[in-house]
């Protein structure tokens, strides 16, 4: 009997962090979407966690506008993103209205799983995010996060399990984004969970020491029916392991996935020309360190230290400050590296170390951590943080530090409110990017393309409709509406097969009387050229394209629409 096992690509948000994060844009999204849509996923996690914030600030595009993109490239496979918990997409919790707002308008414009986490594993921080992703009638996958805190057992994992199934969870996500989870604990914590609970088991497993496929394996042997990969072109070892490899190991068994492999080396084609298009160089392999070393750090964190020494011009400390970040790491009980408290013990620990003492002054981030704004810490291993920590709850008696919705000057459109109340100061500088781009004078108008002028003032006399006849088969298309000039790109669109498509037109070449014209649509992107127009014979006009170098013959018939 077929136990096809289900996976999800996470390239889009989980690939290699200098190349998602920094160099894939909305065009590029759309092109990726669109394969990967063809490819036989069971979903592709591809929005929220840190892509939100990058998109805001590295490529200073409209992070709702990228879902709308890949919504509309992505047609039969859910959308998934990742939300940590009351904390949204952010670095702080929120008031409960941003978090329904926030959940409405990402369910609205497509995504069909959220995966909820908190990076303290703590259940209230994840109860109203899960209650609200419930009423939209959307699959909620709720995270456990493993930790290497040795008093932290199976039974502890089981019981948060639990409890979020309790929440109404539909599945569970075993989620080990540090890559430290040995084969023999996924068998046994995989086991233990299938004795008690029958709602589908998720592993979210990275790669930072070559286990995560192996434990994959042995996972999915002991009842896991999910597991996250990512495209090998973008595949690094602080991510989950490559789909290829994958499917390597269960090709022709009971649990082979079925990925159309065709489909997987044409978008690691496409990935490898982005490559070469941004100039894009590949990070240097790492060395794989034992964890059983004395003061293991993982990876992550040693670079996190490394860009925090940079910056205070202390680089020469480097050594001290890793021993110093093994031991602040373990005062706060080797916590999940997840979020902000990566950032928190970083700045904690190069404060330690150039005040020569620790714990002199507690960093903002390290004081909110103890106060509790994060989450209820029951792991503090140190004394001094634990007796600093009820000093400091007990001044922050009644105080509230969630995010309000705040709606700026100027601003009226739902989605822009939800980014400046998430990020106020990088939303305003991306409203100011934003405005100062469409201000600039837009490069000439294509001279055949009348419908840049709204649709309002196009002439009555105006075909907005035709019927178009390519080998036999007949497609109706309708102009529905006219979007922004963006530079030299025009905007349309037209409703085609009752579905109305987003269409860029870019004018090539107008010399002559055949125009030439690049038309982007789904991120796929043809040259079409005019070759010759015969005169109307009946109710359809004979036109001759070229199309990708390819000549083709089209009826056209137009069609006038109110």
């Amino acid at each position: 009997m077929s136990q096809a096992v289900q996976v999800t690509d996470a390239t889009l948000r989980d690939g290699v962090e200098s190349f998602v994060l920094k160099e894939l844009r909305q065009e590029d999204l759309a092109r990726l979407g669109k394969l990967l849509d063809r490819a036989g996923f069971y979903s592709i996690d591809c929005w929220g966690g840190s892509t939100f914030y990058a998109a805001l600030t590295e490529l200073q595009e409209d992070p709702w506008e990228r879902l709308k993109r890949l919504r509309r490239a992505i047609r039969n496979t859910p959308l998934q993103m990742v939300v940590r918990g009351q904390m949204l997409v952010g670095f702080k919790p929120y008031h409960k209205e941003v978090v329904r707002k926030f959940l409405a308008k990402a369910a609205a414009l497509g995504i069909d799983i959220f995966r909820i986490y908190d990076q303290l594993n703590d259940l209230e921080n994840m109860r109203l995010a899960v209650s609200i992703a419930k009423e939209l009638r959307k699959q909620v996958e709720a995270t456990v996060l493993f930790s290497l805190n040795p008093a932290t057992t199976q039974a502890d994992y089981l019981r948060q399990a639990e409890a979020l199934l309790n929440l109404g969870a539909d599945a569970i996500c075993i989620n080990d984004s540090l890559g430290v989870m040995t084969p023999d604990k996924v068998a046994s914590l995989v086991t233990t969970y299938r004795k008690s609970f029958h709602q589908p088991l998720r592993l979210h497993l990275h790669d930072n020491y070559q286990k995560a496929l192996e434990a994959y394996l042995v996972g999915i042997r002991a009842g896991v029916e999910r597991v996250d990969t990512v495209l090998t072109s973008l595949a690094w070892p602080e991510g989950p392991p490559a789909v290829e490899s994958l499917m390597f190991s269960l090709g022709g068994t009971m649990y082979d996935p079925h990925i159309d492999i065709d489909i997987l080396y044409e978008i690691s084609e496409y990935i490898q020309a982005l490559k070469e298009t941004r100039h894009y160089r590949e990070p240097a392999p790492r060395k794989v360190e034992s964890r059983a070393e004395e003061g293991f750090l993982p990876d992550l964190l040693k670079d996190f230290l490394r860009e925090e020494l940079r910056r205070q011009n202390a680089r020469d400390r480097q050594h001290m400050a890793f021993k110093e970040a093994h031991r602040v790491w373990g005062d706060l009980g080797f916590l999940p590296l997840k979020g902000r408290i990566l950032e928190i013990i970083v700045e904690q620990t190069v404060a330690n170390v150039l005040a020569g003492k620790r714990y002199e002054k507690l960093t903002e981030g390290m004081e909110d951590l103890v106060k509790g704004r994060y989450g209820p810490l029951y792991s503090l291993a140190n004394e001094e943080l634990r007796q600093r920590a009820l000093d400091a709850r007990q001044a922050d008696r009644g105080q509230s530090w969630e995010g309000r919705l705040t709606k700026p000057l100027g601003i009226s459109q739902e989605e822009d409110v939800l980014t400046y109340s998430l990020f106020p100061n990088e939303a305003e500088r991306f409203f100011q990017s934003r405005r100062q781009r469409l201000a600039a004078p837009p490069i000439a108008k294509p001279p055949t393309l009348e419908a840049v002028r709204p649709l309002s003032q196009i002439s009555q006399n105006v075909p907005r409709g035709l019927s178009l006849t390519l080998k036999g088969e007949e497609v109706g298309a309708r102009l529905e509406g006219i979007g922004p000039l963006r530079g030299n790109k025009q905007t349309m669109f037209v409703n085609i097969a009752d579905m109305t498509e987003e269409i860029e037109v870019t004018l090539v070449s107008s010399t002559g009387a055949m125009p030439e014209y690049l038309i982007t649509m789904h991120g796929e992107t043809h040259r079409l050229k005019f070759r010759k127009v015969f005169p109307k014979e009946e109710e359809y006009t004979p036109i001759f394209f070229e199309v990708d170098d390819t000549l083709e013959e089209f009826l056209i018939k137009h069609l006038h629409i109110d």
